[in-house]
């Protein structure tokens, strides 16, 4: 893997179906950012979580638009989408790079306590994004409760991942327990943890407060969004700061 790689998490204030306005909102957030590096947008950016009443089928035309940001800020561009395809509606995570690899992973938890389960279809791979030498395990918002699911290995000297990525609709209710478990992720996989959850408020009148973060694999939270407002979150992750945690604790040794 490359020594660093900028992180860009786009906090954004998601109004509910809205495509043109939260496509406009966050490109302008993203007017500065530097390139080579990976933007990361939460969970359904572009419609909100919205399961009692479906998007049009617009995702051609939000994956083209997520194709052409990762072309002009030369960098990875990852988020999720709602899919319909084949009769069936998937809550699909994209994983672009600049040069038009697409990669993409199907959201494996459906919140129970939603119509998600009735309306979409669970995912059965998880897939293993590689960018400029790093190695990325995307999950999106519910999967973080899963924690076998996503967990890291070694083979030959060689972990499945270096970096933990979700992106999510967290309700602000549920803020202790996002918080939570992000920080332990990192720790019991060693890995770098990307956060990446919205702000503002659905029609169901639930709020988000964002706390979109990241963490290093010590469980250090190196950097968190202020609550409830639209923000980038930004950082650097280190290969050199990652091998030494895991050479120092090498408790990937005793994993069962």
């Amino acid at each position: 893997m490359t020594g660093t790689l900028p992180i860009t998490i786009v906090q954004n204030e998601i109004h509910w179906h809205d495509i043109s306005h939260n496509l406009d909102a966050a490109r302008e957030l993203l007017h500065d950012v530097s390139p080579n590096g990976l933007i990361v947008l939460p969970e359904t950016f572009a419609t909100g979580f919205i399961v009692n009443n479906l998007p049009s089928n617009n995702s051609a035309q939000i994956v083209e638009w997520m194709q052409q940001l990762a072309c002009d800020r030369n960098s990875a561009v990852t988020g999720s989408v709602a899919v319909h395809e084949n009769g069936k509606w998937y809550n699909r995570l994209y994983f672009i790079t600049p040069d038009g690899i697409v990669g993409t992973y199907d959201k494996r938890h459906l919140f129970l306590t939603s119509p998600e389960p009735e309306l979409f279809q669970k995912g059965d791979t998880l897939p293993i994004f590689e960018y400029q030498g790093w190695r990325i395990c995307p999950q999106i918002c519910y999967d973080l409760r899963f924690p076998v699911w996503c967990r890291n290995s070694v083979k030959n000297s060689q972990f499945k991942y270096d970096i933990l990525l979700y992106v999510a609709n967290w309700p602000a209710a549920r803020a202790h327990i996002w918080n939570t478990l992000l920080t332990a992720r990192a720790i019991e996989n060693q890995c770098y943890v990307v956060g990446c959850n919205c702000v503002g408020d659905d029609p169901q009148g639930r709020h988000y407060q964002g706390d979109s973060q990241i963490i290093a694999p010590s469980g250090e939270r190196i950097v968190i969004a202020t609550p409830s407002t639209a923000m980038l979150v930004q950082s650097e992750l280190s290969s050199v700061r990652l091998n030494a945690w895991r050479t120092r604790f090498p408790v990937s040794e005793d994993w069962d």
